[in-house]
C-alpha cells in the first residue's frame, strides 16, 4: 500500500493510504452527477420561464443567462478544493483529500495547476471517447497515485484512512501546566524519540529490563542528561518532556 505522511501540530506524522483508482472515479461520477443535477435544474427553470413570460424574451437573453450559470460549473473543483480544504461534494463522499507531496493543504497556484491540466487528463480523452483515459494511466503508473495535474501541481489524492495512529507514533498527552523535568530535550530529534518509544515498548512488552537499562543509557548520552530516576520512569518522562515541549 502506497503511503503519505502528513505532519501534524503536536510534532508527529501520520501516515495516510494514497486514494486508489476507484475512490477517485466514484468521487468523480458523484462530482459529475451534481452537476449533471445542476444544469437540468436550471435549464428547467429557463424553459418554465420562457413559456410563463408575458413578454418576448430580448434576442440572446437566455444564451447570456446560461453562460452565467455555466462559470460556476468550469471552477467547480477549484472552488470547491480551496473552500473545502482539498475536497469536492464527490471528495466529502469518498472521504478523500487533494494535498501536497509534503503533507500540507495545497496553495489556490496548486489546485488551478490542476484544474487547467484536466484538460489534458480528462477532457483530451474524450476525443477518443474514453473520457480520463489519460488520467487514469498516469495514475496507474505512478506509486503517488498522480495524475498529470497531480503531477504538475506536486499533489495527490489520500484517502482519510489512517495507517498509523496516535498509538503507533512519539505522541504522549501533556497537561499545559506540565512542568519539563529534562530541558535537555531538545538535543534529541523526533527520529530519537521515535526509535526511543519503539524500544522502550519492546523492552517492556518482552519484559528485558537488560534493554531498557541499555536504552536509558544511549538517551542519557545523547541528551546530556544526568537523572537517578528509575530507567522506565526517566524514558516515560523524556517522552512526556519531548512532546510538551515541542507542543506550540
Amino acid at each position: 500500500m502506497n503511503t503519505i505522511s502528513i505532519p501534524t501540530t503536536q510534532h508527529i506524522e501520520l501516515e495516510y493510504p494514497i486514494a486508489g483508482i476507484g475512490d477517485r472515479l466514484l468521487a468523480g461520477l458523484i462530482d459529475v452527477a451534481l452537476v449533471a443535477i445542476y444544469i437540468f435544474l436550471w435549464g428547467y427553470l429557463l424553459d418554465r420561464y420562457e413559456q410563463m413570460s408575458t413578454e418576448d424574451l430580448f434576442e440572446g437573453e437566455v444564451n447570456v443567462i446560461w453562460i452565467i450559470l455555466l462559470l460556476p460549473i468550469n471552477f467547480y473543483s477549484v472552488i470547491c478544493e480551496w473552500v473545502l480544504d482539498g475536497r469536492t461534494v464527490g471528495k466529502l463522499v469518498m472521504r478523500t483529500r487533494t494535498i501536497g507531496l509534503d503533507g500540507q493543504s495545497p496553495t489556490l497556484s496548486q489546485y488551478l495547476l490542476r484544474w487547467i491540466f484536466r484538460l489534458l487528463d480528462v477532457w483530451l480523452s474524450a476525443a477518443a471517447l474514453l473520457p480520463g483515459l489519460v488520467g487514469l494511466i498516469a495514475m496507474g503508473v505512478n506509486k503517488k497515485g498522480q495524475r498529470l495535474g497531480d503531477w504538475v501541481a506536486g499533489t495527490t489524492v489520500i484517502k482519510l484512512k489512517l495507517v498509523t495512529t496516535f498509538m503507533d507514533t512519539i505522541y504522549m498527552e501533556t497537561e499545559d501546566t506540565y512542568k519539563l523535568q529534562f530541558p535537555e530535550i531538545a538535543n534529541l530529534s523526533d527520529r530519537d524519540i521515535s526509535i526511543l518509544k519503539e524500544v522502550l515498548e519492546a523492552g517492556i512488552k518482552s519484559k528485558n529490563p537488560e534493554l531498557i537499562q541499555r536504552l536509558t543509557k544511549k538517551v542519557k548520552e545523547v541528551a546530556k542528561i544526568e537523572s537517578d530516576m528509575a530507567p522506565i520512569t526517566f524514558l516515560e518522562t523524556v517522552l512526556r518532556d519531548y512532546n510538551h515541549y515541542f507542543k506550540e
